[in-house]
């Protein structure tokens, strides 16, 4: 009777279309949700060392693939645990001049990067980096002279190397740790000037100021007499090294020290005393720097004994057939005065002469007579008396 009823079932069912039992969809319904990517850590964090000071320091980093938009933050630390921030999340914008620093110091730096997002949201990674401000100007050197010597004197600073350089901007040679230099054997009378630079390895300080440091003149040489007459005297001297503006100062005194005359400052190698009585003089030389030197200062003198020309003696002249004797009168005081008898021909040739000798030694010991001998009779001559001051 089951099995009856079953087939009874299935006979009704096969009366339907499979077709009539499929479902229409509905229309979808949609949650929209919008999404920022987050942006990459920035990379490649750099100084630019040429435009960093000692105040500054110029960085510069890549957005390392970050599209525009992004926006960037730098903060800085002395401690790497305290930050402050110096750019705040600025869109595009990769580069940044911390100012406000101290010279020769490391400052410690890092830059985390947002995406475009409201709001902006960051990796909580960052590009870190530490850099060394360039140190401060140094004051400028001092420095000491002695006759042609200047040592220069400067102060070093801690952590970094000092540089010394010359007025034509060469760097002298110097040891670390070294605080003075000494140069010797410089020109005389000339300005010298020197500054420093203290470097570390971000690079050179900005210069100091120069000091500017002058060689003391020379002593001049070798005085000298080049022209004299009975009443002046023409002395020149070497200027020793001396430079051409170096001045110089003439003086001169009879044999005691008594003062006769002296010359104002001047350049000039050569200097004439002029309105003197024929005598013994004593002249001297002496040099000072360039009036440009805030130093005025005058060497030591020189000196020379010397004398104007002696006044011409009075010759007067005792023929015969075979001679003639001379008798010289002196016509200024004879002291140290040589005297000289030449006797020529006719022509000028010189026959015969005396020895120069002063009054009382020589051929001159008991006067200034002389008698030249062995001469021909009825000739023409000619009777030198010449007088010198000796030296």
């Amino acid at each position: 009777m089951k099995k009856v009823r079953q087939m009874a079932i299935l006979t009704l069912l096969s009366c339907f279309s499979f077709a009539q039992l499929s479902f229409a969809a509905s229309a979808v319904s949609t949650t929209i949700v919008n999404v920022v990517t987050l942006a990459k850590t920035p990379a490649n964090l750099t100084l630019d060392t040429e435009a960093a000071t000692d105040t500054s320091l110029p960085l510069r980093w890549d957005a390392n693939g970050n599209p525009s938009k992004t926006g960037y933050t730098l903060e800085v630390s002395e401690d790497q645990t305290n930050w402050t921030v110096v750019q705040d999340n600025s869109i595009d914008d990769m580069e940044e001049t911390v100012s406000g620093l101290a010279g020769n110091k490391m400052y410690y730096f890092r830059v985390s990067s947002f995406n475009q997002d409201s709001p902006p949201k960051t990796n909580g990674e960052y590009l870190t980096g530490q850099f060394l401000t360039k140190p401060a100007k140094p004051p400028a050197p001092t420095g000491s002279v002695d006759g042609q010597t200047i040592t220069v004197n400067w102060e070093n600073e801690p952590g970094t190397t000092t540089k010394l350089f010359d007025s034509n901007d060469q760097q002298l040679t110097i040891s670390d740790g070294d605080t003075s230099k000494t140069l010797a054997d410089l020109t005389p009378d000339t300005a010298y000037e020197f500054y420093i630079v203290h470097a570390n390895a971000t690079g050179d300080s900005v210069p100091s100021d120069k000091v500017k440091l002058w060689t003391d003149a020379k002593v001049p040489a070798n005085l000298r007499v080049t022209d004299s007459t009975e009443s002046s005297l023409t002395i020149a001297i070497d200027a020793n090294g001396n430079p051409s503006t170096t001045q110089y100062k003439y003086r001169i005194t009879i044999i005691d020290g008594t003062a006769v005359d002296e010359s104002d400052w001047t350049t000039d190698l050569t200097y004439n005393f002029s309105s003197l009585s024929p005598g013994r003089y004593k002249v001297y030389a002496k040099a000072r720097n360039n009036p440009q030197n805030p130093n005025a200062k005058e060497t030591a003198e020189i000196e020379l004994v010397t004398g104007t020309v002696p006044a011409t003696p009075t010759v007067e002249t005792v023929p015969t057939e075979d001679s003639i004797t001379v008798t010289l009168t002196p016509n200024s005081d004879p002291t140290n005065v040589e005297f000289r008898i030449v006797l020529q021909d006719e022509n000028g040739q010189e026959v015969a002469t005396t020895d120069w000798a002063q009054a009382g030694t020589g051929w001159a010991a008991s006067e200034l007579k002389h008698t030249f001998t062995s001469l021909q009779p009825n000739k023409k001559y000619k009777v030198l008396g010449e007088a010198r001051y000796a030296e």
